[in-house]
């Protein structure tokens, strides 16, 4: 019988450290973030609902809210984690342990971070990658290019309301040998996803100064990038149909670019090996991978000494699509016609110069003229709400015609669920189809 109340007795007390554990990393990290929100006020409003934690090593915000200040949209977030090796982890997340000794093995990550297609943060995005077509000669400008650049305007052409990624970065360190293993996941739901893996060595040990330690060398660097196959169906078909083609023949018309068309895009005009790769992507989209391993390790700032078309071989690249090796990675630049100091052709060189803009007596580029597309709430019918999840939303009830506004989070046989802003914080409210004599959804036309 003593037995059996020792064990019940070691019971309680294990639950009661437990939730104790539980309830100091709520108080902790509830007010740091308590801290951090103010600071951020000028910029934006943020709010979330909870915090998790796990005693074997993870501390989750839940269901984060962030309201830019000089815009209309609400960027979201199901969930930001940090997470590393048991207590001893949390414990020196705690107390701040990390400062002169990073944790050995931890793992950041962020699931559901989505951003509205109809609003401005996202017309900004499309008026600065339309700009950069324009400017690199891309004439592919509906979004239906080789390398032009992740459209919004298709995407929201294919039924996506929103662009949704997750983003997770692991890191191994081995303080020992002065080496730390990375691997870097990135996916666009619905569109795509990439895997970036490094090696890297020569890291500085902890506690050396950092004006005099040495800089981190890369010994090893794979990538693999997917796309999802239901997406490339649906492309594919909308571009065809957008250019009056069939999906064969539009196909065939990318097929048929020839190098000058090609450098535009890629910036660099590629030999027939990365032709003959580039062909075998454009009929078959899966995926395509490349690894570098140098015979030694090598300084990423060394490598602006090599000219582009050596980098393959002293890299000792290695690239493959679909799973089938390219053999010939030949490649030559095209002739730098321009003045000097002016970029190379291609999308990406085009980008906006951050150095160019701040330097002295530097001219502030021009903003498009292309006007942020607009939005109004506009009648839509019960049925097609379901496309609609997120979007701000009046519902108007029979009962003298009055209005409730929120934003529209589920849709059930027999209600519809929004969620409304209070000074206090949110408030759930459900409404009877009954009841409803017309919906209006904050949309475009």
């Amino acid at each position: 019988m003593k037995l059996k109340t020792a064990f019940i007795g070691l019971l309680i007390l294990a639950g009661t450290l437990f939730g104790g554990a539980k309830g100091y990393i709520y108080y902790q990290v509830s007010s740091e973030l308590d801290k951090i929100i103010p600071l951020a006020s000028p910029f934006a409003e943020i709010r979330y609902q909870g915090i998790g934690s796990s005693l074997e090593g993870s501390i989750t915000v839940e269901n984060i809210s962030i309201y830019p200040s000089d815009s209309s949209d609400e960027i979201s977030i199901e969930s930001a984690q940090i997470a590393g090796d048991g207590l001893p982890f949390l414990y020196r997340l705690m107390v701040g342990d990390f400062q002169n000794s990073p944790p050995e093995k931890f793992r950041l990550s962020i699931k559901g971070f989505s951003i509205p297609l109809d609003g401005d943060l996202a017309a900004r995005y499309s008026n600065m990658l339309e700009g950069a077509k324009q400017a690199s000669g891309v004439k592919d400008l509906d979004g239906c290019g080789l390398m032009t650049g992740l459209s919004l305007d298709l995407l929201g052409a294919l039924g996506f309301y929103a662009i949704t990624m997750d983003t997770s970065l692991d890191v191994d360190l081995d303080p020992a040998t002065g080496r730390a293993e990375m691997q870097i996941g990135f996916d666009l739901r619905g569109v795509e996803y990439s895997q970036i893996s490094l090696l890297l060595t020569h890291l500085p040990q902890p506690g050396s100064a950092i004006a005099g330690a040495q800089r981190p060398l890369l010994s090893e660097m794979s990538v693999t990038h997917q796309i999802d196959p239901d997406f490339v169906t649906k492309a594919q078909q909308y571009c065809a149909e957008s250019r009056g083609l069939t999906v064969d023949a539009f196909i065939e018309s990318m097929l048929d670019m020839d190098k000058q068309q090609l450098a535009q895009q890629l910036g660099f005009i590629p030999g027939p090996g990365l032709i003959a790769a580039i062909k075998h992507f454009i009929k078959d989209p899966k995926e395509v991978s490349f690894s570098i391993h140098p015979p030694e390790a090598i300084a990423p700032a060394s490598l602006s000494f090599y000219k582009p078309e050596e980098l393959p071989e002293v890299l000792n690249l290695k690239l493959a699509v679909n799973g089938e090796p390219v053999t010939d990675l030949s490649f030559s630049m095209p002739e730098q016609t321009a003045k000097p100091g002016t970029r190379m052709p291609g999308l990406i060189s085009q980008l906006p110069d951050a150095t160019a803009a701040f330097s002295p007596g530097a001219e502030r580029p021009k903003k498009l003229k292309r006007p942020v597309p607009t939005r109004e709430y506009l009648p839509t019918p019960i049925a097609w709400l379901h496309n609609y999840m997120g979007k701000s939303v009046r519902i108007y009830v029979d009962q003298e015609n009055a209005m409730r506004k929120g934003v529209l989070v589920s849709m059930e046989k027999d209600q519809i669920t929004i969620k409304q802003r209070l000074s206090g914080g949110d408030m759930t409210v459900q409404v009877p189809l009954e009841q409803i004599s017309r919906v209006e959804v904050y949309r475009r036309p």
